[in-house]
């Protein structure tokens, strides 16, 4: 892999032993994957947030990184951590893990690093520009940025994301490159897609069958923000997609061609199933927009939940909804709206099971948080919090 004489002294050292670090990583990540050369980014979003997942190897790399004075070059975010960081005990976390994840935290927010702790950076301020070159670790997020807004990322490991935050590079490879943008499957949607919820599960389906392709989907039907989550954070997550079309893309005449139908997509919800009646009903997986916390708001308000519901938002968001007083109507009808976390990443304690909007949420939580999971439209969720057990 090429460097400029400027890589050349920062692999060497010239800048600092972390930023020798950081450059080392990304031309192991280069050389692996054949990359021509290292690209400025316009921002990066780190993952490998949640003591959960990260354990104590985390705060150990964390530290390191720490004690080299390493510093974010570029804007960058971060992913959720385990817990809300000012609600915890209301998850029911020990006080042990929220100190660990607090340390965590710190250690990222010393590299100048912004703690959004959300899966939605775009919705936090880290919002790419068409065609601009990024570094996201978000699975979710990066099918986003790729498909709907049209900015350029590969699928980062939490290390690689940092590693591009430190120097302000990432190797030229993969969906970096024009020529691997290309269509390499052609999805024809027939069913009906009647919820965002429906959305998550086509790409729940299209992530099954077809991992990392880059599917061309066409529906007839336009794809809206909320309905571009869902289809993102499935399609991420039952497969490895990192870019897919709406509608149309070059260069589509001569891919294979598949129809899903509306018995497929109900398979889909036929895959997860609960025993018995739901738990704890959790929504916002990826985050919840302020325009869905507005939906739930209005479900719910003057009324009273009968199961618990949980709902999971950006710190950012939040705090616009409680301007707006959303907040404030889902707790007051016994909701919980939390921050910094999400249920994938979150050590969800008492719960046996779950309902859920998100076909990502529902594909985790048997293997995440060892939980049944069953899938219901966003409307279907709050009439049963609001019904409870029959």
């Amino acid at each position: 892999m090429y460097l400029t004489n400027e890589e050349e002294k920062a692999l060497d050292g010239e800048h600092g032993e972390v930023v020798s670090l950081a450059m080392r990583i990304l031309c192991a990540l280069g050389d692996f994957f054949e990359a021509d050369r290292l690209i400025p980014v316009q921002s990066a979003h780190v993952s490998g947030v949640s003591y959960k997942t990260g354990g104590e190897a985390l705060l150990t790399t964390l530290r390191k990184f720490s004690s080299m004075k390493a510093k974010a070059l570029v804007p960058t975010t971060l992913n959720p951590g385990g817990v809300d960081l000012e609600r915890w005990r209301e998850m029911g976390v020990e006080e042990e893990f929220f100190e660990k994840q607090k340390k965590i935290i710190s250690f990222y927010t010393d590299m100048g690093i912004l703690a959004t702790c959300s899966c939605t950076p775009y919705e936090a301020g880290n919002l790419p520009a068409r065609g601009a070159h990024v570094a996201f670790a978000e699975s979710s997020a990066v099918a986003f940025i790729n498909s709907y807004l049209g900015a350029r990322t590969n699928r980062e490991s939490g290390l690689s994301a940092l590693a591009s935050a430190i120097t302000g590079k990432t190797p030229c490879y993969g969906l970096h490159v024009d020529g691997n943008r290309r269509p390499t499957v052609k999805v024809k949607v027939t069913a009906s897609l009647e919820s965002p919820t429906h959305y998550g599960a086509l790409g729940y389906l299209i992530g099954k069958n077809f991992g990392d392709a880059i599917p061309l989907i066409q529906s007839g039907r336009p794809l809206p923000l909320v309905e571009a989550k869902h289809l993102s954070s499935a399609a991420a997550a039952s497969g490895a997609i990192a870019l897919y079309y709406w509608g149309e893309a070059p260069g589509d005449s001569d891919l294979e061609k598949v129809e899903v139908d509306g018995r497929s997509l109900a398979e889909v919800f036929e895959l997860f199933g609960l025993s018995e009646e739901p738990e704890v009903i959790v929504l916002g997986c990826p985050h919840y927009s302020i325009h869905e916390m507005r939906k739930v708001a209005e479900m719910v308000e003057g009324r009273w939940v009968k199961t618990p519901l949980w709902i999971f938002t950006s710190r950012q968001v939040r705090h616009l909804g409680e301007q707006l007083g959303l907040v404030q109507k889902i707790e007051q009808a016994g909701g919980k709206v939390f921050c910094d976390t999400c249920p994938i990443v979150a050590p969800l304690k008492g719960f046996r099971n779950l309902l859920t909007d998100s076909a990502k949420a529902a594909h985790y939580a048997p293997s995440m948080n060892k939980m049944e999971s069953a899938l219901l439209s966003t409307d279907g969720c709050v009439r049963v919090a609001l019904r409870g057990v029959q």
